[in-house]
């Protein structure tokens, strides 16, 4: 499998849509998706702030999702949603891991739902803690989202990974 990163294409945005269409995507991130029209407005919002970093993740040559790292309430963050296609195979970790040696910006948060277990552990592999602090965490987080932070610059990389080396850097 090979694993990469480019730039969004106008083409991407209808399998973006696509992919927040899922119910069990949905589900997992404690999100209403959007219709097309909301949707668009969205994305055109998104490609047009040039502060944001966005991304299309890209596996054996076919979108998988995206990645992208935006400012909200000062503070960095990144986001990533991949097709339920993929999941389980180590492509959200890889994209992201591969993401955050472009986003530079620390520290870089998360927010994610407290019930999605494998984008919790997508963010603990890729270096992102839990906060500590009940303030800031109540700032950013509600009944349904918890908070995360990625605070240092380092990488982690796994010897003999099983995607192009060149494409990615494996965080565990």
């Amino acid at each position: 499998m090979t694993l990469g990163l480019r730039e969004v294409e106008a083409g991407d945005l209808p399998l973006f849509f696509a992919h927040q269409q899922d119910p069990e995507a949905v589900a997992m991130v404690a999100f209403n998706s959007r219709d097309r029209g909301a949707f668009d407005q969205h994305w055109a919002k998104i490609l047009a702030d040039e502060t944001n970093l966005i991304k299309t993740v890209v596996v054996d040559g076919e979108v998988a999702g995206n990645v992208l790292s935006f400012t909200r309430d000062s503070k960095r963050e990144v986001g990533y949603w991949i097709d339920r296609a993929y999941w389980g195979r180590g492509v959200a970790t890889g994209a992201l891991s591969a993401f955050l040696r472009l986003e530079q910006t620390r520290p870089v948060y998360a927010g994610v739902a407290k019930h999605n277990a494998a984008s919790l552990r997508v963010l603990e592999k890729c270096g992102f803690k839990f906060l500590r602090s009940g303030e800031e965490e109540s700032r950013h987080a509600d009944d349904t989202h918890v908070l995360l932070v990625l605070a240092d610059r380092a990488v982690r990389v796994i010897p003999n990974s099983k995607f192009h080396p060149f494409l990615w850097a494996p965080c565990r």
